[in-house]
């Protein structure tokens, strides 16, 4: 029975001895395991932080191309606004121009009305003067009247 103890004592020796030794390779090869994911970690950690710095970057030029097109467009806004305003004052001009081409082209005729009249009075061409007296001098209260319509629209 001493015999069968020894050697059961020696079997489960050997099963021990053989237990611990394969317990310890794999130990290893869960430490060689483990060193390798630490390093694929380690590498895939920088590289996460290296694309995160990227994207953060990339987000905050967004943020400021944003701010730019915000700027941008009110700015568009106003030069929008700028031009009606200055269209609107090229329109009021134009018709100013034109009331005052009208003017100036009665103005004339007045002051070449009024030089003929004088001219003809002074060669003493009275019928003429009696003639054209009226005529001259409604085109001279129309050209008066037209300047001062046209002032009262300026303001």
């Amino acid at each position: 029975m001493i015999a069968f103890a020894i050697v059961a004592l020696g079997g489960a020796a050997t099963y021990f001895v053989y237990a611990s030794k394969e317990n310890r390779d794999a130990a290893d090869r869960w430490r060689t395991r483990a060193g390798t994911l630490e390093r694929t970690l380690t590498a895939r950690v920088r590289q996460l932080n290296t694309r995160t710095e990227a994207l953060n970057k990339a987000a905050a030029s967004l943020k400021r191309s944003e701010a730019d097109v915000t700027e941008l467009s009110k700015r568009q806004r106003e030069l929008a606004n700028e031009k009606a305003q200055v269209e609107d004052a090229r329109g009021a001009l134009e018709l100013q121009t034109t009331s005052l081409a009208t003017i100036a082209g009665e103005q004339r005729d007045c002051t070449t009305g009024l030089a003929e009249l004088l001219n003809r009075y002074a060669a003493e061409d009275f019928a003429w003067v009696d003639a054209n007296a009226a005529t001259v001098s409604a085109t001279c209260e129309k050209a008066q009247t037209d300047f001062a319509a046209f002032q009262a629209q300026l303001g």
